[in-house]
């Protein structure tokens, strides 16, 4: 009788234990109360390369950060080690709040290295507005990707060369426990390493080779080839 008192007490503790009804969506640890969502569908995007900050394509976060107690910006830092130039196509981002503004997303080029760039966000060489697909800041964690078409954009990514993408995080960004991927978020006027609050912020790029465009002259090359 008494075993199975104290089996009951456990299991009670477990329903009511904050620890497990709630998760930490803040840096000063306070919590967000979760509310699942059902993921969204997968992106069909034709890409030659991908690389998610969570180690695969369209990875499910199991925490994530609040826009103003965690960063307002969420951004890593990639290298194209692909072999070939490549062109960015489309941005991944689980999140959830209302529609960015003009520095929705952001990208720097010619990196250094794995780190944060110089400026904030305004100082990003490319930029553009996005809307979440889902729009509820208290969904936690998010797990609804927003895919963002960017292909149209240009942008340009030589091979062995660093860039730094990210999104403005108007609700709650998708995050997980360290992974060994640095990430950083606009908080207290820099960019705070997130590797310092044990977190990775979960980012997803896909990107194709971009090739040089067959001119007249190149034509004419290929068809003495055969002459």
């Amino acid at each position: 009788m008494l075993t199975k008192l104290l089996l009951a007490v456990a299991i009670l503790a477990l329903i009511v234990s904050p620890t497990l009804a709630e998760t930490s969506a803040n840096k000063d640890g306070s919590f967000t109360k979760p509310r699942p969502v059902a993921p969204g569908e997968s992106s069909t995007i034709r890409y030659d390369f991908q690389y998610n900050t969570g180690g695969v394509l369209d990875f499910t976060p199991t925490t994530g950060g609040s826009s103003t107690g965690w960063g307002e910006w969420f951004i890593t830092t990639v290298c194209n080690d692909s072999g070939m130039d490549l062109i960015l196509v489309e941005f991944g981002f689980p999140c959830c709040g209302p529609p960015t503004e003009a520095y929705g997303w952001v990208v720097w080029t010619d990196m250094g290295g794995y780190v944060a760039p110089g400026g904030n966000a305004y100082s990003a060489e490319h930029y553009g507005s996005f809307t979440p697909v889902d729009p509820d800041p208290s969904t936690f964690p998010p797990t609804t990707y927003t895919y963002v078409d960017v292909s149209a954009k240009g942008i340009i990514i030589p091979d062995g060369a660093y860039f730094c993408f990210g999104y403005d995080n108007t609700g709650i960004g998708g995050q997980t426990a360290f992974n060994g991927v640095d990430t950083w978020a606009w908080y207290s006027a820099w960019w705070d390493p997130d590797q310092d609050y044990g977190r990775t912020a979960i980012l997803q790029v896909k990107a194709n080779y971009s090739g040089t465009p067959v001119t007249e002259s190149t034509w004419g090359a290929l068809k003495s080839l055969f002459n």
